[in-house]
């Protein structure tokens, strides 16, 4: 048993780096989605191989809300939503409030494999407090030209590309690893 999760990124973003529209849509990845979803290749993105190892997912409460408005996708995962509330209470949720009380709860609760989900608060939050161990960023061949950015603004953080491979769709796909604390700004 490892000394803490692997905590992992696996998440769409348009070319010019958002997630989802202003309003919070995620209806632009239909499209790709369907790509995929007609390819008859092995290697599609390789969500349902992802999935299967992730034991628990950590997301923002935006995030939650939506995901629960489409009934919960994660089988009997646990949930951990991220929010200033200390109180806030749902649905598959395990835990919710700050980073550090999740990651405390996550980690007490003995999970192997962690999915930080977003949004881009979320995400920021996770990569400043060192919980990344590594990602996986989509790269739809759209420009969105406004939106909710994949990661909220921050500290630079360096990451070394692992793997890079081109899908159905025009999708890019990139397999970062994420080491250590966020790089000294020049």
């Amino acid at each position: 048993m490892p000394a803490h999760p692997r905590y992992v990124g696996y998440i769409a973003q348009s070319l010019d780096g958002y997630i989802a529209t202003p309003d919070g849509g995620v209806g632009w990845l239909d499209p790709f989605n369907a790509a995929l979803a007609e390819c008859s290749c092995e290697d599609t993105g390789g969500y349902n191989a992802f999935i299967e190892e992730v034991d628990a997912v950590l997301m923002g409460r935006a995030t939650y809300r939506q995901v629960m408005g489409w009934g919960w996708p994660y089988g009997d995962r646990a949930g951990y939503v991220l929010t200033h509330r200390h109180d806030y209470k749902g649905d598959h949720i395990t835990a919710a409030g700050p980073i550090d009380g999740l990651r405390a709860a996550i980690e007490a609760n003995g999970h192997q494999k962690v999915w930080i989900m977003g949004g881009g608060e979320t995400q920021r939050a996770a990569l400043d407090v060192g919980m990344f161990d590594e990602i996986s960023i989509f790269v739809m061949p759209t420009i969105l030209g406004d939106g909710l950015p994949c990661f909220a603004k921050g500290a630079q953080q360096n990451l070394t590309l692992k793997k890079s491979s081109q899908k159905p769709g025009g999708i890019l796909q990139l397999d970062y690893d994420i080491a250590g604390s966020p790089a000294e700004a020049t």
